[in-house]
């Protein structure tokens, strides 16, 4: 575990641009994510024989890509359907789990590894074929594998892209103890090998099936033309889905009338606060992320000041319009990060906020799509010293869904919108790392000629 003289080191600008991912403070294994050692569950298994119900899941590794790691994430347990679904079944934590119930409650799934090239989800191995089959599960499924050694719950494993689970170990025979019910539809746009992936993943998106799901399916590299379908590591097929339906969406979205005025959503979960400025503007959209001092990835270094990393740097690899309650105590300066896009999209990756951009807009674009308009959408994400463990992308995702599911606060004009958010804010700083917004208020709408 890292020591707190190390930590203290790491400029949390690092951090935030990081998480965990390019190594930028020259560190590895990350000395934050080392500090999450606690919330495991009390599970203790005597052999390398586990029989236990899959949510379904599965997961598809990214070190070594174009090998990757591909497997099964079952509990050492069977259980009745309800609770095995919700072991991967991110919107029901939402209103009942706290941080530490979603560690312990998927800190008892077990991510079993099989090495294989991504090239081979056309063409695939027994154990890749059996995650595949997991991937279009229609309801959980009893599951048994044979390990390369007993597993340990002795940490959590937790990122800021996928939800945490327990110990890794090696598979070297799995086979599924009952048949595999699929949807009909699913069935049909994962056999079509003439249809693009993206294609497949509108389809079924637009015919109801899970999001959740659909990140599955497109990890287990059951979607695309052929011989040309790969396995997606899970981190990346996360983002890939939200980008693919967050597209789809936006097609729709620009042939509908702007809303009437400025309207600003609020909600807050798992110490993420999410406003949400909705302007009558065509469509465009700007995420802001402000990481508060005591936040998971600003929790390294000084806070507030503009102090420079000591650690040589690496190789870069609730219902209703009421707003979250302002402090009183005065605050060090958050770490700031956003990325943003005008009405002809981007072609970039958000590099500045990652997938939580992608995650955000989708939750944006639905509630256009529900209420027939379209708008400018500028939101600010703070991140509170209440966010003490990385859960996932998935929160990022619910937490602005459930902002967009209360009902909107109209204005007269954007600036007593957005004088509301200042006054409710944690991070006065924000506004001047939103160039899109900036923008978006200097632009003259048709109403506004004579």
């Amino acid at each position: 575990m890292a020591g707190d003289d190390v930590l203290g080191r790491i400029d949390p600008r690092l951090c935030v641009a990081c998480k965990a991912a390019r190594g930028l403070c020259g560190i590895d294994p990350c000395p934050l994510l080392q500090r999450v050692q606690h919330h495991l569950p009390k599970v203790r298994v005597a052999g390398k024989d586990l029989f236990g119900s899959s949510p379904p899941s599965l997961f598809v590794g990214r070190h070594g890509y174009p090998h990757v790691t591909v497997g099964p994430m079952l509990p050492p347990e069977h259980l009745d359907d309800d609770r095995a679904h919700r072991l991967d079944d991110p919107a029901s934590w939402m209103d009942s789990l706290t941080i530490p119930d979603v560690v312990g409650l998927r800190s008892g799934l077990v991510r079993t590894t099989h090495r294989v090239r991504v090239h081979d989800a056309s063409a695939p191995d027994r154990i890749t074929r059996l995650s595949q089959e997991l991937a279009v599960a229609a309801r959980p499924v009893d599951t048994e594998v044979h390990l390369s050694r007993v597993p340990r719950f002795t940490a959590a494993h937790v990122g800021e892209f996928t939800a945490p689970h327990g110990p890794t170990v090696e598979v070297e025979r799995a086979q599924l103890a009952e048949n595999v019910r699929v949807e009909r539809r699913v069935e049909a746009v994962t056999s079509d090998t003439d249809l693009l992936a993206q294609e497949g993943l509108v389809d079924l998106y637009r015919n109801g099936t899970d999001p959740y799901q659909l990140e599955r399916i497109l990890s287990a590299g059951m979607l695309g033309r052929g011989a040309r379908r790969r396995l997606v590591p899970t981190r990346w097929a996360i983002t890939a889905t939200d980008d693919a339906l967050g597209k789809a969406l936006i097609g729709q979205v620009r042939d509908l009338p702007t809303v009437d005025g400025p309207v600003v959503h609020a909600a807050e979960r798992f110490g993420n606060r999410f406003f949400v400025l909705l302007l009558p503007r065509v469509w465009g959209f700007e995420l802001v992320e402000a990481w508060l001092k005591g936040s998971f990835w600003a929790l390294a270094g000084p806070r507030g000041d503009a102090a420079a990393p000591a650690v040589p740097m690496g190789p870069a690899a609730p219902p209703g319009p009421s707003m979250p309650s302002a402090p009183s105590a005065p605050r060090a300066g958050p770490v700031l990060a956003s990325d943003h896009e005008d009405h002809r999209g981007r072609t970039a990756y958000a590099a500045n906020t990652t997938g939580g951009y992608y995650a955000t807009r989708i939750a944006v674009l639905e509630h256009l799509i529900r209420i027939r308009c379209q708008a400018a959408a500028v939101v600010l994400r703070e991140i509170t010293d209440a966010y003490t463990t990385p859960l996932g992308v998935w929160v990022v995702r619910e937490a602005c869904r459930r902002a967009m599911a209360a009902p909107g606060l109209p204005f007269e004009d954007a600036g007593s919108a957005l004088r509301h958010i200042r006054r409710h804010a944690r991070s006065p700083e924000w506004e001047a790392e939103a160039p899109f917004l900036r923008t978006a208020l200097r632009q003259r709408t048709l109403d506004g000629f004579p």
